[in-house]
């Protein structure tokens, strides 16, 4: 993959459009602060490094490494208008990141675009980073990262895990956000409140039912507390459709439709994205190409876990 496909764009557009920055509906999307300790040691030395600092953050989400980056500003006695601009492929995420309120001594700016592609000259920033953002873009968004690095500046990218811990949740929200749609649960659903066939219809549900519990078993994961919530909700919705204008009923059924296909659109980006070992090798090797000065990858593993989570790559400290 060597960019986003519109359709994966479409996924996190609406996602980030939504969302404003709250906390993820399904737990794949990986909380920002679960490697919080390095990136607060990362900013710290990188942002003290230069008085006027510049930083990119890309495929930045809802910014949460751009908040860290601007408290860390904000706290320091050395740092000096500094420059955090926030990039991602979703437009409603980079305008989230513009309307954050910066310190005194920096300003922030969101930018809609893709890593692949940067719109920034050549070493336009002192610092560039991400979590778990850069790899979607595909291989070539390394080289453009460096690229768009200062000599003598810092990178630090947080990179989703092959077979890791994140990793799975995601493939498994994915596979039971992929069986609800599948056995056509909503279509059914919205057979059932139409009519004429309503008794039809139900029976339909029923087989639908049956076949969609076993997916609650196994690892709790959010798409099966999802689940849980929609076979509730069918089940009411169908039994006392008397009691819904149809015309609500049926739109509740599509916009649940809707965003069942969204989550299992990222569940699956997520999956897509991540990287094993000769990914990440080449990840390293186009960066290195570009003469950034590159430390060999880390696994991370979160604390009280026995599971990878995550690469860590960055560039060797300065001496």
């Amino acid at each position: 993959m060597t960019s986003l496909k519109t359709s994966q764009a479409a996924h996190w557009e609406a996602y980030w459009d939504a969302a404003r920055g709250r906390p993820a509906a399904v737990s794949g999307d990986a909380p920002g602060d679960l490697f919080d300790e390095i990136w607060r040691a990362f900013l710290m030395n990188a942002l003290s490094a230069r008085k006027t600092p510049s930083l990119l953050d890309l495929a930045c989400g809802a910014g949460v490494i751009l908040d860290r980056a601007l408290e860390v500003a904000g706290a320091s006695t050395v740092v000096n208008d500094a420059r955090f601009v926030g990039l991602d492929y979703a437009g409603s995420a980079a305008t989230a990141v513009a309307r954050k309120t910066p310190p005194k001594n920096a300003a922030i700016h969101g930018v809609a675009a893709s890593a692949a592609e940067l719109p920034f000259a050549n070493g336009a920033f002192d610092i560039v980073i991400s979590q778990f953002g850069i790899e979607y873009a595909g291989v070539h968004a390394f080289a453009e990262a460096a690229r768009t690095l200062a000599p003598g500046g810092a990178m630090q990218f947080i990179m989703h895990y092959k077979g890791g811990g994140i990793y799975r949740e995601c493939t498994e929200n994915a596979r039971v956000l992929r069986a609800v749609l599948q056995h056509g649960l909503f279509e059914v659903a919205m057979e059932a409140v139409r009519g004429p066939d309503h008794e039809g219809a139900a029976g339909k549900l029923k087989t639908i039912f049956a076949a969609l519990k076993p997916y609650l078993e196994g690892d709790r994961v959010a798409a099966k507390e999802m689940l849980a919530r929609l076979l509730g909700d069918v089940s009411q919705l169908v039994s006392r459709r008397q009691a819904y204008a149809p015309a609500e009923a049926l739109g509740w059924c599509e916009a649940m439709r809707g965003e069942v296909v969204l989550y299992e659109g990222r569940m699956r980006a997520m999956t897509q994205s991540a990287l094993d070992i000769a990914g990440v090798s080449e990840a390293r090797d186009r960066l290195a190409s570009c003469g950034a000065n590159i430390v060999t990858p880390e696994v991370l593993t979160p604390k009280g876990k026995t599971i990878a989570a995550a690469w860590l790559l960055k560039t060797e400290p300065p001496t």
